[in-house]
């Protein structure tokens, strides 16, 4: 994918403006070393103007406290995001489970409507057997495969009836306990899914009724 288009974000990122930001961004910000790195740059040279401005007003603190805290928020994230995201901590994490659902929202490297055929694609590139579970709601329209903080993920991407795209990542495909754990970030609802089909990420544009009613059939 062209960097192009996601560099004007850079800077957004580096200032912690997130809800300016595409989940499609960070994801590729993730895979890209050359727009990681760029955005490295710009977050030291944010942090080096936060400096000459303490510096020259004579301030610990140039700006109000809660900007303080939403910056030390970005360059926890921002680091989490360069670093690769190296700690899984189960699946358990706010971290772990949107840099699944950000890179989900890549393109598909398979296109295909074909239920079968995008099983037998995820199934070649996780290595592991592909859950199989009708979603008579969705219309499936491709699949990736992305390697996040060190599990092999594969993401089916649908299409709702009103034409929203949804994503349904599955992480493996070992049965669980039913359970569902909602999250929020970007302005986006996010949905940890532990099914007897295995454990998957949903995630997408859809409203959030729309995922829950996703994540129940799964």
């Amino acid at each position: 994918m062209s960097c192009a288009r996601h560099r004007p974000y850079l800077s957004a990122i580096a200032d912690g403006e997130f809800e300016l930001v595409p989940l499609s961004t960070l994801a590729h910000v993730q895979a890209c070393p050359a727009c990681a790195g760029e955005l490295e740059t710009q977050s030291l040279l944010t942090a080096r103007l936060r400096d000459a401005v303490a510096s020259a007003t004579g301030r610990s603190r140039p700006w109000p406290r809660r900007s303080w805290a939403a910056a030390a928020a970005a360059a926890l994230l921002v680091a989490a995001i360069v670093a690769g995201l190296g700690h899984w901590a189960g699946l358990g994490g706010e971290d772990q489970v949107m840099a699944v659902a950000s890179a989900a929202q890549a393109p598909p490297q398979f296109q295909s409507a074909d239920e079968a055929a995008l099983g037998g694609w995820c199934e070649r590139e996780s290595g592991r057997p592909m859950p199989v579970v009708a979603l008579p709601s969705l219309t499936p329209f491709g699949a990736r495969g992305d390697q996040v903080a060190g599990a092999r993920v594969v993401t089916v991407a649908y299409r709702t009836d009103a034409g929203s795209r949804v994503t349904v990542s599955w992480l493996n495909a070992t049965p669980g306990r039913p359970s569902v754990v909602e999250r929020s970030a970007f302005g986006r609802t996010v949905l940890l899914v532990r099914s007897p089909a295995g454990t998957a990420i949903v995630a997408g544009e859809a409203p959030a009724p729309t995922l829950r009613s996703i994540a129940a059939q799964l």
